[in-house]
């Protein structure tokens, strides 16, 4: 074994060392030992060098983002699989001296924070709204998102890609032209790519609706680029549906990308003035943004009342004056438990 393959397998041992030493198993079995008491905060506060160590750690780990291997990385859709690539690669390939450590310790704290083993920096979304909150967020590149009410964004720009997460809620972005650095959303199991445009996302957790103000928004599969750059799916371009000005698109999540389709008029983030807008639309979509505007839950009791379709525009701070006009339009019955609870049921009009 030459000097070089001998200085990279002490790394990976070092980094195994690292990631067993800090794994929730580990930590209490060493608890069990009496190796140290007390929670982690304890020892954390018993001298300044662990928290040197991580920062020295966060720093290194910050400066991948530059490392080419790294820009690799950046085609899976999620970070945990991004984690995973970067650790298989340093046990497979032989790294120049000066940028295997590196890869290692970003490894060690990556893992950490991904498998739910770093206790001490639990995840918050970088930026977050409450009940009927409204925040615009502007970001590095010029960029502004225009985030909704209970709606969490996190922000992943590199050199070659601007990348962002919507976990839920609606946003509306609008985008600064950057042809060499594409934008690119991720929500649910989806991916939208643009350049520069306006557009708005919408999502509930289990269908995400994509609407263009003004520009072109091309939107995939959230695996199409990491599968495309693997060979796996030589025909996952084929899956990419584009959309212009005044289209919008709704898929739901684990389903396939649905057809363009017309805005009949009403305007992407128009929500942003405080009125929510619908053109015949489904009361399960209206009844899901509405509870992000409302302290007490709204449940359609039936599935197939979600179903029944509705134009109408209302504030976003008359949701109750809203649900209480339904009955005039729809078989429902509004009931309100004790708790506040609203819910939405089928009354006997139903039949006729």
């Amino acid at each position: 074994m030459s000097g070089e393959d001998r200085k990279q397998e002490r790394l990976r041992a070092d980094a195994e060392r690292a990631t067993i030493a800090a794994s929730p198993n580990h930590v209490h079995h060493a608890e069990m030992e009496g190796e140290k008491d007390g929670p982690p905060e304890s020892w954390l506060n018993e001298s300044q060098a662990p928290r040197r160590h991580m920062h020295f750690a966060w720093r290194e780990a910050a400066h991948l983002t530059e490392h080419p291997a790294y820009s690799d990385l950046l085609g899976t859709p999620t970070f945990r699989e991004r984690v995973m690539a970067l650790r298989h690669r340093l046990s497979d390939a032989r790294l120049p001296a000066a940028t295997a450590p590196r890869l290692a310790l970003a490894c060690v704290v990556a893992v950490l924070l991904f498998s739910g083993a770093w206790i001490l920096r639990p995840h918050s979304p970088d930026y977050a709204t409450q009940i009927a909150e409204m925040r615009e967020v502007p970001l590095v590149d010029g960029s502004i998102v225009t985030l909704g009410a209970r709606s969490a964004l996190d922000v992943a720009f590199t050199n070659s890609e601007r990348r962002v997460r919507l976990t839920k809620g609606e946003a509306f972005f609008s985008v600064f032209h950057d042809p060499s650095r594409p934008f690119i959303v991720l929500v649910g199991d989806k991916r939208i790519r643009v350049v520069g445009t306006k557009f708005n996302v919408n999502y509930d957790g289990s269908r995400v609706r994509v609407s263009v103000l003004q520009g072109i928004v091309d939107v995939l599969p959230g695996l199409v680029a990491s599968d495309q750059s693997r060979g796996r799916d030589r025909n996952a371009a084929t899956q990419i549906v584009r959309l212009v000005g005044g289209q919008q698109l709704v898929a739901t999540e684990m389903g396939p990308l649905g057809r363009p389709e017309s805005l009949h008029g009403t305007q992407p983030g128009a929500w942003r003035n405080g009125r929510l807008a619908y053109q015949d639309a489904p009361l399960a979509e209206i009844v899901s943004d509405a509870t992000r505007y409302s302290p007490h839950p709204i449940k359609i009791m039936s599935p197939s009342l979600g179903d029944e379709r509705l134009t109408t525009s209302f504030r976003t701070t008359q949701i109750d004056q809203m649900l209480e006009t339904l009955p005039n339009t729809l078989p429902i019955l509004v009931r309100r438990d004790a708790d506040g609870t609203i819910r939405l049921e089928r009354s006997s009009r139903a039949g006729e």
